[in-house]
Parts: C-alpha cells; sequence; structure tokens
C-alpha cells in the first residue's frame, strides 16, 4: 500500500488524546492543519488575515498507531509482518507533506520521544509558511512544540537527511541554549569515508 493508504487507515485522536494536546498549548484546529488558531486570533480576525487564501493545509491531521520503532530512525505498522507484537507502542502518526503531496509518514513516541519516518524520504517535519529572508528558520526539538505554533518552524527526524537542508539556511534559531549546542554538534558532524589505496602504490612510495 501507499503512505496515503497507509495513512487513512490509521485511526483519528480520541478526546484523551485531544485533551492532552490541549494541556500542552496545542489546539485542535493545528491537530488538524490549521496555519493559525481561530479561536485565539478570533474567527472575524482569522478569516480577515486569511481572505481568499486557504487557512489550512490540506491532507493534514494528527492521527494515531500502535507502530514498532525499528533501527536507522524507521518504523512500522503493527499490520506489517516484520512487527513484533511485544515491541508495538502506542504513537501519534504526522505526515511530511510538501507542495499538498505527501511524502512520509512520521511516528511520534512523546513518552520516549523517539521520531522515525515510514520510508526515510524526509530528513524533517516541515510547515507550509517558510521564513523571510531576515528571519531564522525555527528549529524544534520536538512536534509538541511545532505544533502548537501550527507547523511554524522544523522538527528534526533524520539527522543524516536534515544536514544538507539545514546547512542551506541562512540561520536557525533554537529552542534554548541547550538545543542550540546539540545543533551545532550535529551540523558540524562529517562522516568521512575511509580511503585506501592499492598496495602496489605504497611499495612505489616506500621505494
Amino acid at each position: 500500500m501507499s503512505a496515503a493508504e497507509i495513512y487513512a487507515s490509521c485511526a483519528r485522536l480520541r478526546q484523551v488524546h485531544l485533551e492532552w494536546f490541549a494541556a500542552a498549548g496545542v489546539s485542535g484546529f493545528a491537530l488538524l492543519g490549521y496555519l493559525a488558531d481561530p479561536a485565539a486570533v478570533g474567527v472575524a480576525a482569522h478569516h480577515l488575515v486569511w481572505r481568499g487564501r486557504i487557512p489550512f493545509t490540506l491532507g493534514f491531521e494528527v492521527r494515531q498507531a500502535r507502530v514498532q520503532f525499528l533501527r536507522g530512525s524507521r518504523f512500522v505498522f503493527a499490520d506489517d509482518k516484520r512487527a513484533d507484537p511485544d515491541a508495538l507502542v502506542p504513537a501519534f502518526v504526522i505526515p511530511a507533506i510538501e507542495d499538498d503531496e505527501l511524502l512520509d509518514l512520521v511516528a511520534w513516541h512523546p513518552k520516549t520521544g523517539r521520531l522515525a519516518s515510514l520510508n526515510r524520504h524526509v530528513g524533517v517535519l516541515i510547515g507550509p509558511v517558510a521564513p523571510t529572508v531576515d528571519e531564522p528558520l525555527l528549529v524544534f526539538p520536538d512536534p509538541l512544540a511545532w505544533l502548537a505554533v501550527c507547523r511554524r518552524g522544523a522538527v528534526i527526524v533524520h539527522e543524516s537527511l536534515a544536514r544538507p537542508f539545514l546547512l542551506d539556511q541562512p540561520a536557525l534559531q533554537a529552542a534554548d541554549v541547550a538545543h542550540g549546542e546539540s545543533l551545532q554538534a550535529m551540523l558540524a558532524k562529517v562522516r568521512l569515508p575511509r580511503i585506501v589505496v592499492p598496495t602496489d602504490s605504497i611499495a612505489r612510495a616506500a621505494a
């Protein structure tokens, strides 16, 4: 099945989930893909700001499912033949959407902080509203804070895939000093390949 078909089979959030998100400052509108919370700014003001534009991302909705996290920041759903029933955990499923296209699915387990993707097609979760040239890209340590601001900014899913995208940004804004240091260490990390030479060239060099 395609990622879209799998996502369609994921369960919608229950009231207990909505209450948990609300307690953390995430509105139900944000969970449904709205780019601003009408309840916070007022319905009239919301319509005024978004007049003539769609105020939400088509197809975006946080859902939930039982998954197993695998190595390499990958995951599988419970009905996957590779899944171990004893390793399944409840997780939130976040669609990674770019230009109205579903690129991948990201599973998030808040209790452990684990983030993983289904197909490893995206390195970051990023919202549809890009920062202006004078603004740094907001980078959040987890999806909770990202959802609370209606997906303005980015969340790292795969460090290796995210690194080129983040290095291409003119500036990044971290959540705090510790997070900034973590980002700096991640971006400075370079994995050089092992370099080998033919044995006969070593002998010639030594002669």
